[in-house]
């Protein structure tokens, strides 16, 4: 009964987590909160500062928890200390980007207007790609460094077909919302999508490499379930979109798509 009530704890930090990735997604797009204004900031940055990094601390704390009160095996060769170091460091990190991309989305609302100005493409330097980078890219490592802690950690009985279940779904919200969000969908070359597209992608191959190498399954490591299963909807979702989107170009429109897409 103690183990069956520890792996519902943890279930409820991933479905954290993937409501995390929706309401982030929501926010992202949701004009509604960018014009309701609080002490002279959008209520959709209150949330994306405040709101939504606690929460995903506290979906983090619920799944390590339970990760390291199973019976620890030697699989990958780090200690259980080092990897949330490690993992600290990634969080600090994003968010010291999130606060910057706080501070420059406040300052891009009053200095837009004048974009030629100095103080405009300065702010531009840390609203755009450096903040987003931080945090994306951080946020990232935290979910791969989480997959690697759990390596150490497999539950003894395995998990439920159901319980399975709610996982991959939770992590399918995740991606789907996490792709609208992070990636610019209209084009290839647009925003992020290259280097993250690869980054996630070699994340991924990692991990498959390990289940391979180690003949390990998905029932007894559900962290590692739902962090592949994100990675795939998420890579899965913004394939789809770019198909979508090449299919409605005009044939000039698609030799640049294409020129983007094979460009280094």
């Amino acid at each position: 009964m103690q183990q069956l009530s520890n792996d519902y704890i943890m279930l409820t930090g991933l479905l954290i987590l993937a409501l995390v990735g929706l309401l982030g997604a929501l926010t992202h797009r949701r004009s509604r909160l960018e014009n309701k204004i609080y002490k002279n900031v959008p209520l959709s940055e209150w949330l994306v500062v405040l709101i939504l990094p606690v929460s995903l601390y506290l979906g983090w704390f619920f799944i390590v928890d339970h990760i390291l009160e199973r019976p620890k095996t030697t699989i990958f060769p780090l200690d259980d200390f080092d990897i949330i170091a490690i993992t600290i460091l990634f969080m600090i990190y994003g968010f010291v980007g999130n606060a910057i991309h706080f501070t420059g989305k406040i300052l891009w609302r009053y200095l837009r207007k004048n974009p030629k100005a100095m103080a405009y493409r300065i702010n531009e330097m840390f609203h755009g790609k450096l903040s987003h980078y931080l945090v994306f890219l951080n946020g990232m490592m935290i979910a791969f460094l989480l997959a690697v802690l759990e390596f150490n950690h497999p539950i003894q009985l395995g998990v439920t077909s159901a319980y399975s279940g709610w996982v991959v779904l939770g992590a399918i919200v995740f991606g789907i919302s996490g792709s609208k969000a992070v990636f610019y969908s209209n084009e290839w070359f647009g925003g992020y999508n290259k280097p993250l597209f690869f980054v996630i992608s070699a994340l991924l191959s990692i991990l498959f490499l390990f289940y391979r190498i180690y003949n390990l399954k998905f029932i007894f490591y559900p962290v590692n379930l739902f962090i592949i299963s994100l990675g795939v909807a998420f890579l899965s979702t913004f394939v789809f979109r770019q198909v979508f989107i090449f299919t409605k170009l005009g044939q000039k429109r698609r030799l640049r798509f294409l020129a983007k897409f094979l460009s280094v």
